[in-house]
């Protein structure tokens, strides 16, 4: 049974500042990031490594964890980068590493294994299945989706060991974090790659392009943090790297507040920042319209009030310590004893004999209680003196030094971590032997035919409708039918397991997985799998990991240019999204529902959104979550030969089966495209 703990405090840091802030209003542990691969690229972080030391030094000083943010995905001309923070991070003690990428992932195992790993929220963990996947990989705490429930919160926590991680405070990205290629898509700036345009805070409706259908309030869940607790959650995490050091010091007090059961102020917290006041939506189940807020001028006229009236000094924090000395003609010593047991001394040669007046107690406490420019305070002073000794002031101020000197030390004392040399294999890029061949996913069964089949080596749809399909479909195409599992599954796996043994007793057997927890449910049932585009595959270390799963194939990320896929050093088979009007968004919370009721929305058959510039993105319902696909298809027929992949992949979501014939003919001929499309990012540079 997992036994019950305070949670800590989590809070962000974009800058010295905000470090301070965070520190002086009681923060447990800290996040910040070094000049590269972190997810707020724009924020002022720490660029200088004796910046990162020197911070996480001043967090240890006040007894205060500090993580290091490698979360953002990796490109391999970056490995470099990697290497060097993983390095850093082991000779400045940080207390973890937060990832994203499977690939760095890998690379902190390989080089400093006994290195604390923490999976971002970038990482999509909204079931069981990953958490255990992540737990059995190294992986020991999870920061999981913002869109869970308190309920799927619980059952997570309770069947998982990893330790969990729960942002409680802070902005609420439209998206599911991690599977949100809008921003890459429309403006070159990856959210996984930590420059995320904030495309979710521009306008989009239905009817009225001006309602920001995709801007959703901030989140808080102050007045939850004894139920977190109860379930178990060991970090409430609050969000605001980019935000300034007053919203980091309101946030930290209030939230300490709370857990200590002292009243709290949310009215700050608000007036602090918020878009139109705050949600709990997700954690209550209640999705609903009231989720949705933007950033009103009277929120900014809050915002600068209260800022204005909230002053921030340097971490006055004082750490209590326990005073013992000993004086004597043998011999003068004292030591300070902190909060958490550390113990250090200092010593001096016998104190001399008193020529008048003798030394007294008194005079002693006076002295040693002298700590104001130090971070330590004293609580009890306490010792022997020995009749008829003197010592001058100089020398007690000596001893005080010297015993402080020594427990900053000790307080300050960086974790040991073993490195190991990273010894690259030179590998020349991977490069198909075969044609690449064709696959597709299909949204429903009646976009499927026989003369579809034909064209095809895979068809993957998704799990639950292909359960639809009649027997002797499913025998007839059992080597080229691929049961999809969903890219966002926030229900109980046993539903995914109980339809993988269905169709596998129909002869199906292979599985298209988004994630390495489904992937494992898959395997267990006898599958072999197939890795999705959600996997964010981007580098020659995450293709590595992900072949250990010996995959039919890996589909790459969207977000990899031609360059970049000609370069990567693959083991086993790799696909890219051809076609398809790509998922730019998956979302729990539906943008439809401030204009249109489900109900009219399955009547009309099909839903878009409206941007500002009169586009339409389409609006994909899913069984438990909505995608939001491009304006336009993806489209590569024409350039095909740039690619050395060994698949091409179609998504199809709205095409009829007529549609889906003539595309496939194009692709089988080479054809340039007569309709509008995009090229997505194979042929521009992505931030």
């Amino acid at each position: 049974m997992r036994t019950l703990r305070i949670p800590e405090i989590l809070a962000p840091a974009g800058n010295m500042e905000s470090l301070l802030a965070a520190i002086d209003s009681g923060a447990d542990a800290v996040y910040f990031g070094g000049k590269y691969l972190n997810a707020r690229r724009n924020a002022a972080n720490f660029a200088e490594d004796q910046a990162v030391c020197d911070a996480v030094d001043l967090c240890h000083l006040y007894g205060v964890k500090a993580y290091l943010t490698l979360n953002t995905l990796l490109f391999d001309s970056e490995n470099q980068q990697a290497l060097d923070g993983i390095v850093l991070a082991c000779k400045a003690g940080f207390d973890a590493i937060i990832a994203q990428d499977w690939g760095i992932v890998s690379l902190v195992r390989q080089i400093c294994p006994d290195m604390p790993i923490h999976a971002s929220t970038q990482m999509s963990v909204h079931n069981l299945a990953d958490a255990n996947a992540l737990w059995e990989q190294g992986v020991r705490r999870v920061v999981l989706a913002r869109e869970l429930s308190r309920r799927e919160l619980a059952r997570i926590i309770k069947h998982s060991p990893i330790e969990t991680e729960v942002f409680v405070h802070g902005a609420l990205c439209y998206s599911v974090s991690g599977q949100c290629y809008f921003s890459a898509f429309l403006g070159e700036r990856s959210g996984n790659r930590g420059l995320c345009a904030q495309v979710c805070r521009l306008p989009f409706g239905v009817k009225d392009p001006n309602n920001y259908s995709l801007s959703l309030k901030d989140l808080t869940l102050i007045d939850y943090v004894d139920e977190l607790a109860q379930l178990g959650v060991v970090s409430l995490k609050i969000e605001g790297r980019m935000k300034s050091p007053q919203y980091v010091a309101a946030a930290v007090s209030q939230f300490k507040n709370a857990l200590q059961h002292k009243k709290y102020d949310k009215t700050q917290l608000e007036e602090m920042f918020s878009r139109s006041g705050f949600t709990q939506g997700y954690y209550l189940s209640a999705i609903d319209e009231t989720m949705f807020g933007t950033r009103t001028k009277q929120d900014l006229r809050k915002t600068t009030s209260a800022q204005n009236n909230c002053e921030i000094s340097a971490a006055t924090k004082q750490i209590p310590v326990d005073i013992a000395f000993s004086v004597s003609l043998d011999a003068v010593t004292i030591t300070l004893t902190d909060e958490d047991g550390r113990v250090a001394s200092h010593r001096l040669s016998g104190a001399q004999p008193a020529q008048t007046l003798p030394l007294t107690d008194a005079q002693i406490k006076t002295q040693l209680s002298k700590l104001g420019n130090t971070p330590f305070v004293a609580r009890n002073i306490e010792g022997t003196l020995q009749e008829n000794c003197f010592l001058p002031v100089s020398a007690l101020n000596e001893l005080r030094r010297g015993a402080v000197t020594r427990l900053i030390q000790l307080r300050q004392k960086r974790h040991t971590y073993t490195m190991h040399p990273f010894s690259k294999e030179q590998k020349l890029p991977y490069r198909p032997t075969q044609p690449p061949q064709y696959t597709a996913s299909f949204y429903q069964l009646s976009q499927l035919n026989d003369e579809i089949l034909q064209k095809l080596s895979y068809a993957s749809v998704d799990i639950f409708e292909l359960q639809k399909a009649p027997d002797a479909f499913l025998q007839q195409y059992q080597d080229k039918l691929v049961a999809e599992l969903p890219r966002i599954y926030f229900q109980d796996e046993n539903l995914l397991t109980e339809a993988l043994t269905q169709l596998h007793d129909h002869g199906i057997h292979l599985a298209k997985c988004h994630s390495v927890g489904r992937a494992s449910l898959a395997q267990k049932a006898g599958y072999r799998i197939l890795f999705g585009f959600g996997v964010n595959a981007t580098n020659s270390e995450t293709l590595a990991f992900l072949s250990s799963h010996s995959p039919l194939y890996t589909t790459l990320s969207v977000e990899l240019s031609a360059k970049h896929i000609r370069n990567l050093h693959a083991s086993s088979d790799t696909a890219i999204i051809a076609y398809g009007y790509f998922p730019l968004m998956a979302a729990r919370a539906c943008p439809l529902q401030r204009e249109v009721s489900c109900t009219q929305c399955r009547n009309q058959g099909s839903a878009a959104l409206i941007d500002r510039k009169g586009k339409q993105f389409p609006v994909l319902c899913r069984k438990d979550h909505v995608e939001i696909l491009n304006s336009v298809p993806i489209y590569l027929a024409d350039k095909q030969d740039v690619f050395a992949i060994s698949f091409f992949e179609f998504l199809f979501t709205q095409e009829t089966p007529q549609q889906i014939m003539q595309i496939l003919t194009q692709y089988y001929h080479h054809l340039p495209c007569a309709t509008s499309f995009t090229r997505g990012t194979y042929f521009r540079t992505i931030e």
